[in-house]
């Protein structure tokens, strides 16, 4: 099983500590790139209507770039764990909906939605298969899936500096700004270290979706991954969520 596992609970404590900031924090630790990728990512949906997933919404950063790239958009249903993230998302629009649960059991019909988007919240899972699985049971046949997530590099030399940037570089930066709440930027570090790398997590994707294709930025250090959910379901395994009960 790639995902937290038993480190879930200390990661959602931690970003519930960091609700207040989050989006100072994004800036720093982004290097002021957060905002356009977001932008770049909702794009990746494509010209979408009907509805969308924010998996993993948070205060609403995906959610704002989704309405502007996409405006016939009918509602953005933002899913989190977390109630004060979804209560500082100061995202005054009629056509979102703001829904408490986790990625394993998304509370959500099966193919409901038209399209999903995940903006540094896939690493976040209990489970990662199970999350992509139910992922995948909420969209429609067609449905666009797209993910911005860190990346760990295939590349060994990358991936040594990525990992120290996470380590220490982004810490460091955090704290110089923020002071010592930004201290809280050193929680990124344990879920990087969990992500599979860059072509294990894509194959991975590729088990539930279709039409993957990958972008890779900033030394391979972050993902844009756009897909599409099969006509047809071609798995069997089913969620299991109880380390989360």
């Amino acid at each position: 099983m790639s995902g937290l596992g038993k480190d879930w609970w200390r990661v959602v404590k931690a970003l519930d500590k960091l609700s207040c900031f989050y989006d100072d924090l994004n800036s720093v630790i982004s290097l002021g790139r957060d905002k356009v990728l977001r932008r770049v990512t909702a794009r990746n949906l494509g010209k979408i209507d009907g509805v969308v997933l924010d998996a993993g919404a948070g205060n609403g950063a995906m959610t704002k770039a989704v309405l502007l790239e996409n405006p016939n958009v009918n509602l953005v249903v933002m899913l989190d764990f977390l109630p004060e993230m979804l209560k500082k998302a100061n995202v005054e629009h009629s056509v979102c909906e703001k829904v408490i649960g986790v990625f394993e059991a998304i509370p959500i019909r099966n193919g409901s939605v038209n399209g999903v988007v995940m903006a540094f919240s896939l690493r976040d899972a209990y489970d990662m298969e199970a999350a992509l699985q139910n992922v995948r049971r909420v969209m429609k046949n067609g449905g666009k899936l797209a993910i911005l997530e860190l990346g760990k590099p295939d590349c060994m030399f990358k991936r040594f500096l990525v990992s120290l940037y996470w380590k220490l570089i982004s810490p460091m930066l955090a704290f110089l700004k923020l002071g010592s709440k930004g201290l809280l930027a050193y929680e990124i570090y344990p879920t990087y270290t969990k992500m599979p790398e860059n072509r294990v997590l894509i194959e991975t994707i590729k088990v539930f979706f279709e039409n993957v294709k990958a972008e890779k930025k900033m030394l391979d250090g972050v993902l844009l991954i756009n897909a599409s959910a099969p006509r047809t379901v071609k798995y069997t395994r089913q969620p299991s969520v109880d380390g989360l009960s």
